[in-house]
């Protein structure tokens, strides 16, 4: 079972954001698609990535198969991906063949499964949110970079029209107002105006690099609900990512 993809700097981002929260993770190879999904012990965050067989170069399950690795080893791998290259990864019975190429150099990695990895069911969320926002994957970026240092609360709200991220804590408080009126958000589709919601700002920025290679980010947000941040990318993949609320 192998896959090729276009990109593996995406690749990259994507498993040295979710190995941040979770040592563990699962990769589901379907015959359309393939799902990478990993929670934070706590859960407090949840990942799961999805990319349809379109996405890859070359797409080759026999068979449905779900292999649980550790974020950590694949991450430590990841980490060598260069911006032109493509990435391939093999699966056997007890390894991973990773494979970079940037059409004149190939470089191969192989890693041992470690089957004894603990590993839990991560759930299936199905939340009706009654606030969405899109935005650009780099204007979000940017909003989260320029207020990540100040505090270690993240406080969401918004209305029809704006979005406003806050980071508070000892250092004292910044804000970043996102609104239709300047063109910052692309869509606001609001019936809970009024609303606000605290996170912790940490699992929002581990995030930073998948957001900014994504075309756009729709965040959905309510009073006492998990935030998501959906991330589309040009490939037709999808990365919904989810942060509970914090408790004081």
């Amino acid at each position: 079972m192998s896959f090729t993809a276009p990109d593996a700097r995406v690749w990259s981002y994507v498993i040295e954001a979710t190995g941040k929260f979770s040592e563990s993770g699962v990769f589901v190879l379907k015959p359309d698609s393939l799902y990478v999904r990993a929670i934070d012990p706590s859960r407090t965050a949840m990942i799961e990535f999805y990319i349809p067989k379109e996405a890859f170069e070359s797409y080759e399950p026999v068979a449905e198969k779900t292999v649980y690795l550790s974020m950590e080893d694949l991450s430590k791998i990841l980490k060598s991906a260069g911006r032109s290259d493509k990435l391939t990864m093999s699966f056997s019975e007890d390894s991973i063949r990773i494979e970079f190429s940037d059409g004149v150099v190939t470089r191969m990695f192989k890693i041992p499964l470690r089957l004894e990895i603990a590993h839990e069911e991560i759930p299936s969320l199905e939340i009706e949110y009654p606030n969405k926002y899109v935005v650009s994957g780099d204007v979000l970026h940017e909003a989260l970079a320029s207020i990540e240092k100040v505090g270690d609360v993240l406080k969401v709200s918004g209305d029809e029209s704006t979005l406003k991220l806050e980071s508070v804590g000892d250092l004292g408080e910044a804000e970043v107002i996102l609104s239709l009126e300047r063109g910052v958000l692309r869509e606001a589709d609001v019936k809970n105006p009024g609303f606000e919601v605290s996170y912790s700002i940490d699992y929002l920025s581990y995030m930073k690099k998948p957001i900014k290679s994504s075309d756009e980010v729709v965040v959905m947000v309510g009073s006492d609900l998990p935030i998501c941040l959906e991330l589309r990318f040009p490939s037709g993949s999808k990365l919904s990512y989810y942060v509970a609320p914090r408790t004081e």
